[in-house]
Parts: structure tokens; C-alpha cells; sequence
């Protein structure tokens, strides 16, 4: 009887202590110095914080905007992690597993050879990713949660995001200012690098038309005036020839009949 009871005691313990499994899902992805030399985790529990921040980069704004992202603030929040300075030759994969477990969500990313498309000098990785307001098993995480962590395989990686007052769903009268406080903080006035590189994480190239069928349908389509004006016939070549035959032979008549007229008089 007392084993029994020792082995629930462990099981129960165990359960609560358990990470509760939530959804990520990268947003975007690249290299971008401008963010910062140390690794730094940033969130955004709203489009007007998210958007504040994108603002504020300047030129180094390369983070499109909340309605271009594949997520909706009503059901998910967004958050942005860099390395910092790397040893380059790698980006971040985008097999994110989140978790939530007492006051901390901590999430882990894998490292994936190359760059993404960026040069092969960079060596400033990021990602934008989305996570779940609510978690697998269906609680809500949020209201409870006090940091957001992120690391990429190795615990030297790892950054936080201490989250003030977080809110289960966002607000219409949300604060414009960022809800989370950043390690490091990017100067707005950076001036952009030449080893910025975007990667995004899904396509949208299907999403834009291509302009080759409206360029052949232009070159195609002949334009009003010429269309307008036929060509000259062959029937009409011969009018004209015959007309100035016609011509000729009545003026020379005419100058032959003044010149026998004149002969006349002076006999």
C-alpha cells in the first residue's frame, strides 16, 4: 500500500513538472548586424507593438508588416530572436519545439548548415517566429507566463524576454510601446549592412502574377492607328497609273492642236 502510494506521488509530480507543449511556427528568417552583437529575444503581444518596433529600425527595417505574416494576434504573439555575433556558415532551422512550464515558455532551435541566402561572410543570425496563445492540451499559457526563452541547441545561445502584465488576448486600446523588454536593444539610426539577408520561411512567389502573359498580350495587340490605316492594293496602283496616262495624252493634244492652229494662220 505504501509503494503504491510512493509511485502516484512520483507520477503526479512528474506530470506537473512536465512542460506543456505549444505551437511555433517560423515567420522569417536571415542575417541582419544591425540587431546586435549579443543574443537577444524580443515579444510582441500586439500588432501596434510589433509594429513600433519595425519603426524604429530605420533603414535596417526589414521585418514586414503584422498583415503579411502568416499568424493573427488574436490567436498567436510574435517573437523575434537573434544570436548576435556567430561564427557564420550557419543559419537557424525552422523545427521549432516550444513548451510551457511553471512561469517560462522555453523553446529550442536547431542550427542549419549555410546561410539562408545570405553571403557567406554573414554571421548575424535571426528568426521571426509566431507562438500559440494557447497551448496543445487547450489551457492558455499566457495570462501565467512571466519569460519567453529561446536557445539554438546550446545553452550559450539562450535569451529571454521578461513579459510585463501579458494579457490571454489583445486588447483594443493595446499600448503601442512593446510589451517585453529586450536584452539589447538596435540603434535606430544603424545604416544598413551589406550583409543583411532575409530568408523567408514560406513562399509567396505563387501569391504574385508574373508579367510575361501581360507584356506578350501587349506586344500582341496592334495599336489603333494601325489598325486604322489598310495598306495600298494593287488595283489601286493601276488607277493611278492609268489616270496620269490619261493626263498626259489629253495635254499633249492640246499643245498639238495649238501648234497645227498657229501653223495655219502664218500661211
Amino acid at each position: 500500500m505504501l509503494s503504491l502510494t510512493a509511485a502516484l506521488v512520483v507520477l503526479m509530480a512528474g506530470s506537473a513538472g512536465a512542460a506543456t507543449s505549444v505551437t511555433a511556427k517560423a515567420q522569417l528568417r536571415g542575417h541582419l548586424p544591425e540587431l546586435g552583437e549579443r543574443p537577444t529575444m524580443r515579444v510582441f503581444l500586439t500588432e501596434a507593438a510589433y509594429d513600433t518596433y519595425r519603426n524604429s529600425l530605420g533603414e535596417a527595417n526589414v521585418f514586414p508588416p503584422a498583415s503579411s505574416l502568416f499568424m493573427t494576434f488574436d490567436k498567436e504573439i510574435l517573437a523575434l530572436y537573434t544570436r548576435g555575433n556567430d561564427t557564420g556558415g550557419r543559419c537557424i532551422g525552422t523545427q521549432i519545439a516550444a513548451g510551457f512550464s511553471g512561469d517560462t515558455l522555453a523553446a529550442t532551435a536547431p542550427w542549419q548548415i549555410g546561410t539562408c541566402g545570405a553571403p557567406s561572410s554573414a554571421h548575424y543570425p535571426f528568426i521571426l517566429l509566431s507562438l500559440s496563445r494557447t497551448a496543445t492540451d487547450g489551457t492558455s499559457w499566457l495570462g501565467s507566463a512571466r519569460s519567453v526563452c529561446l536557445s539554438v541547441e546550446t545553452q550559450d545561445t539562450n535569451a529571454c524576454a521578461t513579459l510585463s502584465g501579458a494579457s490571454p488576448a489583445p486588447s483594443a486600446s493595446a499600448s503601442p510601446a512593446p510589451t517585453s523588454t529586450a536584452t539589447a536593444a538596435p540603434s535606430a539610426t544603424a545604416v544598413p549592412s551589406a550583409t543583411r539577408s532575409l530568408t523567408p520561411t514560406q513562399s509567396v512567389a505563387a501569391a504574385s502574377p508574373t508579367a510575361a502573359p501581360s507584356s506578350a498580350a501587349s506586344s500582341a495587340t496592334r495599336s489603333p492607328a494601325a489598325a486604322a490605316s489598310p495598306p495600298a492594293t494593287a488595283s489601286d496602283n493601276g488607277t493611278n497609273v492609268l489616270l496620269y496616262a490619261m493626263l498626259i495624252a489629253i495635254g499633249f493634244l492640246v499643245l498639238l492642236s495649238l501648234f497645227l492652229s498657229r501653223g495655219g494662220r502664218r500661211r
